[in-house]
């Protein structure tokens, strides 16, 4: 005679065989949830490695230049292109201001000399302004009018420009002094120059002379020192001779007496 099943123990056995499979299934949700996190760990880290990689491939990149030495001078001046970013684009415009400054106030001819006083003065802060002022004079022996008069020129020619730090300048140029058919004069300078970039008010056909309020704040020359050109004649800066000299002096048209005053604008304080 077969044993019969007790209903109870049945319904037991039943009760315990689906609570084995719901813990299968769950156990085996689980795996499949760590799996997942794993694969997308996995992947984050594999983006980010490709990323890095590819933000320093710039760095590996090779930029050429050339490099140019003066046979005369012995100056070395690097070529290179202008590229984006602010502080190379910041340099280039310095080295504009700086530049055109020293051929303004360094340079002459009778024709441009009310010009480039007028620059002068427009690219000059206050005290500088005073400075050139009575530099210009003249009543001063050693101002362009007195010392090359109607006839001389001077040619100003940039060698190179560096800076000592973000706001001085060093110019380092030739002047040539052309008196009629002569040969020119040649000479050696350095310009040290300070500047700044001011906001103050300015009329509008001086804001197309400086558009972004280029100041300088103090201006020192001195003889270039470095130069190796020993062809060079010493500075011709010296007050012609009275036979050469032109009797009354004329500062500008309609101007005999003094040079006009400085009109740039001065920063308020």
């Amino acid at each position: 005679m077969k044993n019969k099943v007790d209903p109870k123990d049945f319904e037991n056995y039943l009760k315990e065989a689906r609570t084995w499979e719901t813990d299968k299934v769950q156990e085996m949700e689980k795996s499949q949830k760590i799996a997942w996190r794993v694969a997308t760990a996995s992947g984050t880290v594999a983006f980010a490695s490709v990323m890095a990689v590819a933000m320093l491939t710039p760095l590996k990149t090779v930029e050429p230049y050339v490099i140019r030495v003066d046979n005369s001078t012995g100056i070395v001046d690097v070529v290179e292109s202008l590229r984006d970013g602010e502080t190379n684009y910041d340099e280039a415009i310095n080295k504009y201001f700086t530049q055109w400054y020293v051929r303004y106030r360094e340079g002459y001819s009778k024709e441009l000399a009310e010009d480039y006083y007028s620059y002068v003065g427009i690219l000059s802060s206050g005290p500088e302004q005073l400075k050139y002022y009575d530099f210009f004079n003249p009543k001063n022996k050693l101002s362009p009018l007195t010392v090359y008069g109607e006839y001389a020129k001077v040619k100003i020619r940039i060698k190179s420009t560096s800076f000592i730090n973000p706001n001085v300048a060093l110019v380092r140029y030739v002047k040539d002094v052309t008196r009629g058919s002569d040969k020119p004069e040649s000479s050696h300078w350095a310009a040290t120059i300070t500047f700044k970039y001011s906001n103050a008010p300015m009329k509008e056909k001086d804001r197309a002379i400086n558009p972004l309020g280029f100041q300088v704040t103090e201006y020192r020359n001195d003889p270039d020192a470095f130069t190796t050109d020993t062809t060079s004649t010493p500075p011709a800066f010296a007050p012609t001779t009275a036979a050469s000299r032109p009797t009354g002096v004329t500062v500008f048209a309609g101007q005999t007496s003094a040079v006009p005053a400085l009109v740039a604008p001065v920063e308020q304080r």
